[in-house]
């Protein structure tokens, strides 16, 4: 079964996600995490999103800046946030942080995606 792998720019935790909900309300322009800023909303995850993630077949996993050193396709000159695909073969960077960082909105990641993924 393929996979697609979200590496959030942030910190995983419970403390950490705190600290970034509060960079989001407080001070949402120098948030370093654009796929974590228009997948998330003050209330958790963007509903438009969940249902995206949902509807698709593949597998999802979500890692975050401290789990990258266990990623064996990511590489030094690979910056997060990203999005990788993974089949039987070979793990993919479908899309990178500056690709990310230019999405204003949870619709514009969904299109993009839709246009990446066969599920």
């Amino acid at each position: 079964m393929n996979e697609l792998i979200f590496i959030y720019n942030a910190k995983s935790g419970v403390f950490n996600a705190f600290l970034d909900w509060s960079h989001k309300m407080f001070s949402p322009n120098t948030y370093e995490c654009n796929l974590c800023g228009i997948t998330y909303n003050s209330f958790g995850k963007v509903s438009k999103w969940k249902t995206f993630l949902d509807s698709k077949k593949l597998k999802k996993t979500f890692y975050y800046t401290d789990h990258i050193s266990s990623l064996d396709f990511m590489t030094e000159d690979i910056k997060p946030p990203c999005i990788f695909l993974k089949n039987a073969t070979t793990t993919e960077l479908i899309m990178n942080s500056s690709e990310l960082n230019k999405l204003i909105s949870v619709d514009e990641l969904i299109d993009r995606l839709n246009n990446l993924i066969d599920d």
